[in-house]
This record gives structure tokens, sequence and C-alpha cells, in this order.
């Protein structure tokens, strides 16, 4: 009742969103037949949903390897696996679905169709590497559930609307260019404008019931399969997506309907690293108070079709009698300091407008001047100023970004991973001793980003050459693979998104510089300015 509550609430606000643009332009124009048009759009959409699945079968078969097999030979792979499929479309009546497999490594699976009637679930071979059968099965369950619930329909019809009002905001922006008719020509860019807005809030509603109804299908896996089973699976996923020699292709193309975000699996995957070495899963429940708490986590995962990894293991945990992760004791062993959560977000926040408020304010503070005779008039001198401020706020947003001062702080991966109050703005001065054990991207040989792990865990490793692309890709080209297998210290700064990285200040004797080159141009942009200013003044 609740799935279908949102899911009704979100269609039925993109609805109210497209019409209001429609109703609205109509009454303007008067024209009738562009009601045809959105109608033309409408069927196109709907022609396009029934034979996606064709499509995308043909996709994956000659792109991505992959093979057709029956539920027998499921049976023979994950006999748990084709157990739930038979007993979930039995209970819910509806036919088996096609079944495929992907010739990866990369652990993944996902549904697609037009319904229950013609759906399809594909699985990599990575999945059955990195899970056992009742992980797999509650990844199986867990696609049933869209399935089940029909996130094919509720999802298309969603992404139709929120296409419509794009296309309708382009099309009137450009009659409106074209207008000889001053009144006209303001109306038809307003409604554009009114509708681009309407598109830009659709696509976050769409990200949402994306969200809800992942959740839903977690709900569904662990009522037909067991919820620790499924938080156990998205942890090990996590760990495969970080440790396969695959590249990361068919991970990304499959994401948005993916059992995970590609960002989020790299994050939990670094965190899951050895765990099996350690006496709990402390420092793992730990981590996910990130997702939790921290609001940054909440702000990036607006725009994810997925649930941050830690919401979606409580949500499970909350379902299950004895569950592996108790986060109302978490909660009681780890107190979280809220306001100091929010006095750094807010910081963050504050620091990263700073440079946009100016490119307003400046010009603002001007011409209200000069309109109440405060300052006297001269533009080339303003647009000084205002250059001169940019390079400033440039480099003060990043010497914030990356302090400077203090010692770097001898720490481990896990200990990183486990701070609650790392942000993806301010990073923390922190130094690792381990051994870089690859590429950031596997199988990219021109790739400038290392894997580094310790004795802890598997983290992200970015550098940045003194010359930006040129210096990046010669040090990629030449210089990263003689770093691959050997024993490391690397200095650095920490930050935590939807991911975790460090961005590399040494390198054992390899300098990098993240922090010189916004240095550089914000005070080649301060001196341009303030050579403007000068000159017009002197």
């Amino acid at each position: 009742m609740k799935l279908a509550l949102a899911s009704g609430f979100t269609l039925g606000l993109l609805a109210s969103f497209l019409f209001a643009v429609l109703g609205g332009l109509a009454f303007f124009i008067g024209a009738a037949n562009f009601y045809v048009v959105l109608a033309a759009v409408i069927l196109i959409n709907f022609l396009m949903w029934l034979v996606s699945p064709k499509i995308s079968d043909f996709t994956y078969s000659w792109f991505y390897d992959m093979r057709w097999i029956d539920i027998e030979e499921l049976r023979e792979i994950s006999p748990e696996s084709a157990e739930v499929i038979e007993r979930v479309t039995d209970e819910y009546d509806y036919s088996t679905p096609k079944l495929g497999i992907i010739h990866d490594s990369n652990p993944q699976a996902f549904t697609y169709g037009s319904g229950r009637w013609n759906s399809r679930i594909m699985v990599t071979e990575g999945l059955f590497e990195y899970l056992d059968d009742k992980e797999a099965s509650s990844v199986y369950a867990h696609e049933l559930g869209h399935i089940t619930n029909r996130d094919f329909i509720i999802m298309t019809v969603a992404n139709t609307i929120v296409q419509l009002l794009y296309l309708i905001a382009i099309r009137l922006y450009r009659a409106a260019l074209r207008s000889d008719d001053g009144r006209q020509g303001m109306a038809l860019g307003g409604f554009a404008v009114i509708s681009f807005v309407f598109y830009y809030l659709g696509r976050y509603l769409v990200y949402y019931l994306s969200r809800v109804r992942e959740y839903y299908a977690d709900k569904f896996a662990g009522k037909h399969t067991h919820p620790d089973y499924l938080s156990s699976a998205l942890i090990k996923i996590s760990y495969g997506v970080m440790a396969s020699p695959d590249n990361e292709d068919l991970m990304k193309a499959t994401e948005s309907m993916g059992v995970m975000n590609i960002e989020q699996a790299e994050e939990k995957g670094a965190l899951y690293h050895n765990m099996s070495g350690l006496e709990s899963w402390e420092p793992l429940a730990k981590a996910f108070l990130f997702d939790i708490k921290n609001p940054w986590a909440s702000l990036l995962e607006l725009k994810s079709t997925h649930p941050l990894t830690g919401k979606r293991v409580k949500a499970l945990s909350g379902d299950a009698e004895n569950p592996m992760f108790d986060f109302e004791e978490l909660k009681k062993k780890f107190e979280v300091d809220t306001a100091r959560l929010y006095k750094n977000f807010f910081r963050d926040l504050a620091v990263l407008a700073v440079p946009t408020a100016l490119i307003f304010a400046v010009p603002a503070a001007y011409l209200y001047g000069v309109a109440t005779n405060s300052i006297p008039a001269n533009h080339g001198a303003a647009l000084g100023v205002w250059i001169a401020v940019l390079g400033i706020g440039r480099i003060g947003k990043n010497v914030y970004q990356y302090p400077l001062n203090g010692e770097f702080e001898q720490t481990t991966v896990m200990e990183l991973l486990s701070d609650i109050y790392a942000s993806p703005v301010k990073g923390s001065r922190a130094m690792l001793d381990g051994k870089i054990i690859g590429r950031g991207r596997a199988g990219y040989m021109f790739g400038k980003d290392l894997m580094f792990k310790d004795e802890t865990g598997i983290m992200h490793m970015r550098y940045q050459s003194i010359i930006p692309v040129i210096g990046n890709f010669l040090f990629g080209w030449r210089k990263a693979e003689k770093f691959v297998d050997s024993q490391v210290n690397i200095k650095g700064w920490f930050k935590r998104g939807t991911m975790p990285w460090m961005e590399m200040r040494q390198l054992n004797d390899q300098n990098s510089w993240p922090h010189l080159y916004p240095l550089i141009t914000g005070g080649i942009i301060a001196t341009v300015g303030l050579i403007i200013t000068l000159a017009t003044i002197l």
C-alpha cells in the first residue's frame, strides 16, 4: 500500500508539472494540434517500452557475451535461486522470467522488460564467484521484487513525463527566440523556464521513486529469503566490484537498474576487504553510520537511483529477528556528535557557494553603489575588482579543501573509512603505508589513479600532476605501472562522498599536486583583475 501511494504521488506530481505547462500553453496559443504532438511522443515512448527488451537482448548478447539459460541449468549453479524463482512466480501467478548469464567477473544483477509477462533477469558469472547460494538467491528475489511490483511500467511512465517536460522546454525556448511578437516571445520564454524548472525537479522525483522501489525490492527479497542474506550479498557485491579484474563498463551501463550503484559499491567494498580476518563486523557497521547520520550522505543520495548501502542494510536489519547488524546498539556504542556534523556540513556548503555567490554579489554591490551615488561609476574598475575577487575566492576555497598546516597523521584504511565526520569537500591529512595493487580503473593502461591496499582494506588513490592533462597522461603511461605490486608510503587528503578516496600529496618520492593548480589559476585570475583595476584608476 505504501509503495502504491509513493508511486501514485510521484507520478501524479510529475503529471501535474506536465499538464500545467501544456494547459497554460494551449490556452495561450490556442493550438489544439499541440496535443497531437504530445500524443505522438507518448506513442513513440509506448512502442519503445514494448520493443526495448528485444533491443536490450541484442545488446547484451553481442556486446557483453550473454547467453540464455533455463531454470534447470540455474538449479545446477544455484539451487536456492532456482527454488525462490519457482516459489515466487507460483505465488504471484506469472511465468518464469527469461534468465541470462553474462561472462563478466564484476558481480551484478539486473532485470528489464515491459512487464511481468516478458521480464528478464540477468546476472554475471561474478555474482556466483563472490556470493554463496543463499546470498545469490536473495539477489534473484530482489530482482523478482521489481518484476512483481511492476517497476518497469512505473519507471517508464515517470521517465516519459520528465522527457516530455525537457522536450517542451527546448521547443518553447526556440519558439520564443524566433517569435516576432514581443509579448508572445516573452510568454513562450516564460513557459520554457517553467517547463525546464519542472523538468529539473522531475529528475529528482524520478530518483526518489527509484530509491523507494529499491527499498521495496529489498523488503520483498527479505520476505522471500532472509533479510541478512541480502545484507551480506550487498556487502560482498561491493567487494567484488572492487576486486574484480574486469573493467567496469557493464557495471556503469546497468547501474541504474542493477542491484547496486557502482560508487557505493566501491566504498563498501573497500570496507569489506579483509573483514574475514577480523573478529567482528564492528568497523563496517560503524562506517554505515556515515550513510545514516552524515548530512553529506543524504545530500549526495538525492541524485542516486539507489539508496545508500548503510540505509538499505538498516532497513533489512529492521525486518530480521536477530540481524547481523544491530543499529540500535551501534548508535549507543558510537555516539555521534550531530552538532559537529551539521556545523562541518554547512561550513562546507558555504565554502562551495562562495565563488558562485561572488559572481552575482560583486556586480550587484557595484550597481547599488552607483545607483545610490555612494561610489563613482567606473565600469572598468568594477570589472577588475570582480575578476580579482573571483580569483581570491578560488584561492580561499582551495586552501580550505586542502589544509596545509599540521602533520600527515599515520592511520589505516579502516580507520579512515570509519570516520563518520568525513567530508567530500574538506580533506583530512593522512598518511598510509601499504601496497599498490593495481590501477584505479582496471584495464585502463593510461590511468593516473591507483588502487592501494594495507592490512585493513583497499582504497582509491588520485594523482594530479603539476601540469594538468599532459602530466597526468604521462604519469599514467610511463610511471603508474612501476608502482604496482610495490610497497609505498602515501601522504594526502582523505575525502568521502558516496565513495572514499585519497587525494595524494606524495607517493614515496613522487609528488602529486591536487592543491596547486587551483592556487595558480586563482592567483593568475586575481592578478589580471588587479591589473585591470589599476589600469582604469590610474
